[in-house]
Parts: C-alpha cells; sequence; structure tokens
C-alpha cells in the first residue's frame, strides 16, 4: 500500500509519522490501515529506537472522516471493509502495546476519534494553542476505540475522566496537562522541535529495557482489560442502534467533527 495521508521519515533514530491529509486530517479507515503498516516498519527497523507522530497544517486531526462515517451510516460499500470501532481499536492497541517508545507532538484542534489515538502514546507534547475535544455522549455515541470509556478511567481516574467527557468543553493544552492527558505544554511554534528532541532523548534508553518495563506497566494498570473491553463493545453496539446514535453522527459529518443536536426528551 502507497501512503496517501500520512508520510514517514527517519530522523537520526526517530521513525517520524506525519499526518497528511489535508484540510483536516481527518482519520480516515484508510489513514488507520497506514498507520498500523508504519508502526510495523519501524518497529522491525532496528536503526529506529523511538516513534513520533505529528500533523501537517494548522490541526492536529478533526476525528474520523466525514465520508467514511456517512458510508457507515448508509450501509454503503467501502475500500477497507473493517469498522472504525475494529480499526479504531485495532490502531489504539497498536501504539499502547509498540514495543519502542512513543511520542506524539500536536498543535491545533485535536477532535473526536483522533482523540483516542493521540492520548494512546507514551508521551504527549502540545502547544498553548492546543484545544481537545472528545464528546462521544453529546454525539450519542460511546467510545469503542478502547480509550475515552477504557483506558482512560485506568490511566487518569474516574473524576477527571468524567470532567474531559460530561463538561463537553475545548480543553486547552494547559488543562490537558492537569488532567494528566498532556505531558508537555510548550509554545506552539516549539511543538515540533521539543517533540522530535524528546523523541531522540528516548531513543537513547535502552530497547530491550523499555519493552519490559511498558509491558510491566501494562500489567499493572490494565489487568482486566480484555473483559473491560468485551462490555464496552456491547455497550458501544447499544447505542449505535439508538436513532440518538443516527442523529448524532448525521449531526457530525455535517459539522465537521463537531455535532450541533440536542436529545431533549428522548
Amino acid at each position: 500500500m502507497d501512503y496517501l495521508t500520512i508520510k514517514t521519515e527517519i530522523v537520526e533514530r526517530v521513525g517520524v509519522i506525519t499526518l497528511d491529509h489535508p484540510p483536516l486530517n481527518s482519520v480516515s479507515k484508510r489513514m488507520m490501515v497506514e498507520m498500523m503498516r508504519a508502526l510495523d516498519e519501524f518497529e522491525q527497523n532496528d536503526v529506529v529506537r523511538a516513534i513520533m507522530v505529528k500533523a501537517n497544517g494548522p490541526d492536529f486531526s478533526y476525528g474520523a472522516d466525514g465520508g467514511d462515517v456517512k458510508k457507515g451510516i448508509n450501509g454503503e460499500a467501502e475500500e477497507i471493509s473493517e469498522s472504525f470501532s475494529v480499526l479504531g481499536n485495532r490502531l489504539v492497541e497498536r501504539i499502547d502495546c509498540c514495543p519502542k517508545p512513543t511520542l506524539v507532538a500536536a498543535k491545533g484542534r485535536c477532535i473526536g476519534g483522533s482523540t483516542a489515538m493521540f492520548n494512546a502514546f507514551d508521551i504527549r507534547i502540545v502547544g498553548e494553542g492546543f484545544r481537545m475535544h472528545d464528546g462521544d455522549i453529546y454525539y450519542g455515541t460511546v467510545g469503542s476505540w478502547g480509550m475515552s470509556s477504557l483506558r482512560l478511567p485506568m490511566w487518569i481516574g474516574r473524576n477527571k475522566v468524567l470532567d474531559y467527557m460530561f463538561l463537553n468543553e475545548d480543553f486547552t493544552g494547559r488543562q490537558c496537562y492537569e488532567l494528566g492527558l498532556a505531558s508537555k505544554v510548550v509554545a506552539d511554534e516549539l511543538v515540533e522541535v521539543v517533540g522530535l528532541a524528546t523523541a531522540k532523548k528516548m531513543s537513547k534508553a535502552a530497547p530491550i529495557a523499555v519493552k519490559y518495563y511498558k509491558d510491566c506497566v501494562r500489567k499493572a494498570t490494565q489487568n482486566n482489560i480484555e473483559e473491560a473491553r468485551a462490555f464496552e463493545l456491547k455497550a458501544a453496539e447499544i447505542v449505535f442502534a439508538t436513532e440518538d446514535s443516527k442523529i448524532g453522527l448525521k449531526s457530525v459529518v455535517e459539522n465537521h467533527g463537531v455535532p450541533n443536536c440536542e436529545f431533549y426528551g428522548r
């Protein structure tokens, strides 16, 4: 598969993936498949000791690609048959379980499905002007990528994850740092510079020690991950079948990732 939505390069010992899907860097099914392919290539390359993701353009990503979402709602034939739920969970798992240290450097908007991908990285560098918005329940859905309703409660705690979801706000870079979603906040113009410098530092760590340390952390924080994932999928399936979900997802497509709908009286 040729890369059409991302670009890749190796800078010293850092494998760099750049989201390049203008105008909004929407997370299409193709982008998810391409990212997993790039992660496989970097993981198998002994020169690469750390992996960094960034994005071209003013925004990290406006979330799930509207065209793909619309096809899924309408039951239309698609180039990639797997559902967003399946691919999104595979991508989150792929990033979370990568044996090499990973980092994302993001500025601008990060909305919906792209937040699940963003949160899966080991280190998350954001700009002062960064804005994150993930309101699944305001879209009429429940997260099914294994992040907002699965990993984040384990990683940042009950109260913070409920603030994150129920307040339904654009969280700034500073607020993301306070919630435990961002590792560092820097000036927007320094995001990629600091990100690459940090990734280069991470590339100096002993690779076998990194792999087993990450395995230990996952075991300590995700003991019931399989049971929780099964429940998440069941919940997402029930909610997706509702009229609220159809209304919410249609609104997401029409409003470039930010729904404009209410569920009063439903």
